[in-house]
């Protein structure tokens, strides 16, 4: 669990659901932890890319572009000054204990927990660059040789089968502090997110993922990138997510209250008899909609929801 301390701006409840659930870029955060743990204050960066084949197929293609994943990683490097990234094409095939290199820097690491594989796609699982990706179904850690400030990733299928993506950021001390990163859980295969996390005040040692749907949800990972505490200046990273108003749900129409995104065919989202409108009640009955607890993440996106659904009998009469 997480709360953040974040800047609030004026924008329609489209624009939030996209800026704080799916780019949640540079926003501060203050991480509730576990006993064993610590509060820490610092900044993270996330984006995801939904793959829009909805039939439920494992087998599917890469995602031809990820602008949301992409604009998370942008902006994590913005608060960079020369980011270091091992993108694990130089490891072996099915090696389980890889020694990660990072390019200009004296940091070396030590992954445990899954095994590289330079697969073809296979079960929503393939790499961002170009060819050798880093796949689990279980915890994994990567331990460096020096404390770092700042650490990102690409991540690959992570939830379609139920698994949460929890990240610790642990100290030389053992003192860690946990994000339970906000992914979408059970939506379709294949889909693509990036997640960068800065803490200057408590550089850390090692990373800790942790799975809960472990040896049942497998993840891919990639493109892992460090920066020592003096290459990282926040002061030039975005203070707040950008506004996205406008970009979902473009081809759809919303409810009364903008969180609840219907097909455009539908004539009106909502209403007592959104049943008998054309798509039937799961496109165009927002209680329906909601119940699938999918949310929009592509412009194209429709029968999803776009911010936290709240019934409203008379008007939405919900079924």
């Amino acid at each position: 669990p997480q709360t953040r301390a974040t800047r609030t701006a004026s924008r329609s409840p489209v624009a939030e659901s996209l800026a704080s659930m799916f780019v949640h870029i540079a926003s501060f955060a203050l991480l509730v932890q576990a006993a064993a743990g610590m509060d820490c204050a610092g900044f993270d960066f996330f984006g995801q890319d939904r793959n829009p084949d909805m039939t439920g197929n494992n087998d599917v293609l890469p995602l031809d572009a990820t602008p949301m994943s992409d604009a998370a990683r942008d902006a994590f490097f913005t608060a960079i000054d020369s980011p270091a990234t091992e993108d694990l094409e130089t490891l072996m095939t099915g090696d389980t204990s890889p020694s990660l290199v990072f390019p200009f820097t004296t940091i070396t690491a030590t992954l445990t927990g899954g095994e590289i594989r330079k697969d073809p796609p296979i079960n929503g699982q393939y790499a961002i660059s170009p060819i050798t990706y880093f796949s689990t179904d279980e915890d994994f850690t990567i331990s460096f040789t020096e404390p770092i400030a700042a650490f990102g990733f690409f991540g690959v299928d992570i939830g379609d089968v139920q698994g949460i993506l929890t990240f610790t950021a642990v100290q030389e001390d053992g003192t860690n502090c946990t994000v339970q990163i906000p992914h979408e859980v059970d939506g379709p295969s294949g889909g693509v997110l990036y997640f960068g996390f800065v803490d200057i005040s408590f550089p850390f040692t090692s990373v800790v993922f942790t799975n809960s749907e472990g040896m049942r949800d497998r993840f891919a990972f990639d493109d892992f990138t460090i920066a020592l505490r003096e290459a990282v200046d926040i002061s030039d990273a975005p203070s707040a997510a950008p506004s996205f108003a406008g970009e979902l749900c473009e081809e759809g129409i919303t409810n009364a209250d903008e969180t609840v995104c219907c097909d455009g065919g539908c004539g009106v989202c909502g209403g007592c008899d959104c049943d008998m409108n054309p798509g039937g009640a799961a496109l165009c009955c927002p209680g329906v909609i909601a119940a699938t607890d999918i949310f929009c993440m592509q412009p194209a996106d429709v029968a999803c929801l776009l911010g936290e659904y709240v019934p409203v009998d008379m008007t939405e009469c919900v079924l």
